[in-house]
Order: C-alpha cells, then structure tokens, then sequence
C-alpha cells in the first residue's frame, strides 16, 4: 500500500508538471515504447511449490513494450488508448546446509511474473513532451521453479489484473524520447492464491513516426 500510495503521488505530480518550453501542439498519432523494467514479485509461500527455505526472491527485472495511439481532446488532456506487456524474473538462493557426514545442496527459486495491462490514458503536454495517468484492466500471471533440493514448478494460471499508474515522454528528436512509467499491478486471488499488489518501474525508449 506504501508503493502504491508513493505511485500515485509522484505520477500526480509529474502530470502537473509539463515542462516549461512545450508547444501548444498535444500528443498525436501513436508512440512503441521499449523499456527495461524492475518489480517486485510476490513473497506469499503459496506462489511456490515445496520450498525448502524461507529464502525467496522479492525483486525481478525485465521488459516492459507497449505501445499507445492518441485519439482526442478531453478538456486539457489529450485521450489515449494502448497496452504494454511486461516480463519480470527474479532469482534466490539458499545456502547449502550440512547433516551429518552429508551436504544438501542449497535451493535455487526462480519466479517469472508476466501481465498484459490494457490502458487508457490521459495525456498532458506537448507533442514535444508530456506527461501521463493511466489504468486498466487485464492479465497476469505467476510462475515459479525450485531446482537442486526439492525441486517443483507451480503455474497460478491466467489471474485478472487492475493496472493504474503514470509516467512521462520526452522527446529528444522527432522521433525519439526518453520515457518513464511507474505502475501498480494487482492480480486477483487464484487457485489456493491470494490477491497481491506488486509495484513496477520502467525506464527507456519511445519511438514514432
């Protein structure tokens, strides 16, 4: 919740905020972004089959491509439509533990966290740069591995997915921009899971035509 609370405040702000030398000209025609991104992933024992350890990874990295077509004006801000799908692995390993004249070999854990997130966005700025809230509604899921000691997968399957959050575009030449997103995702309860909020960011490139 302090995640999300932090998301909702720093993409307020850079809403506000557009810069100071924009044109009037609003966001038009369409933008692919191609970013790398960091999340947390869920720490909820039930996400992974028989764990040997309390040991689990807690953070991933990976990558966030989307892409979002602009529409119409909406008072100041400018409607947009898009999807981005994002891919997280994380890893954690368990020391080796010794029982007697034997050694067990520590547990690897490996978790790969995925979602489509369908957004609609309210864009605010220039064509030269702006800024963005968004949210939407779609698909998650949830992966997990044990190797070496005790090994297993665990699938959660397709679980629904609430994704709000905000970001901004800077264009550095006519065709290319730095861009940032800071987004919340929160999969629903699945098969013998609980619901789980994980918050991701995401920093790269925009292109367009």
């Amino acid at each position: 919740m302090r995640a999300a609370a932090a998301l909702i405040v720093a993409a307020g702000v850079i809403a506000a905020a557009p810069a100071a030398g924009q044109t009037a000209a609003r966001p038009d025609s369409w933008v692919l972004d191609i970013r790398g991104v960091t999340s947390a992933v869920p720490t909820d024992t039930t996400f992974y089959p028989t764990l040997t350890s309390t040991i689990v990874p807690s953070r991933g990295f990976g990558a966030d491509v989307g892409g979002h077509v602009y529409l119409f004006n909406l008072g100041p801000a400018r409607v947009g439509l898009g999807a981005s799908v994002i891919a997280v692995r994380a890893t954690a390993n368990s020391a080796a533990s010794s029982q007697a004249d034997a050694v067990e070999p520590g547990q690897r854990v490996t978790m790969t966290l995925r979602a489509i997130a369908p957004q609609v966005s309210f864009n605010f700025g220039s064509r030269d740069g702006w800024s963005y809230l968004s949210a939407g509604l779609g698909l998650g899921s949830v992966n997990s591995r044990t190797e070496n000691a005790s090994s297993g997968e665990q699938e959660s399957g397709r679980l629904r997915t609430i994704n709000y959050g905000g970001g901004a575009r800077w264009f550095v030449t006519p065709r290319l921009a730095f861009g940032i997103d800071l987004r919340a995702h929160q999969l629903a309860a699945g098969a013998g899971t609980p619901r789980v909020s994980v918050f991701a960011a995401s920093a790269g490139l925009s292109f367009r035509k």
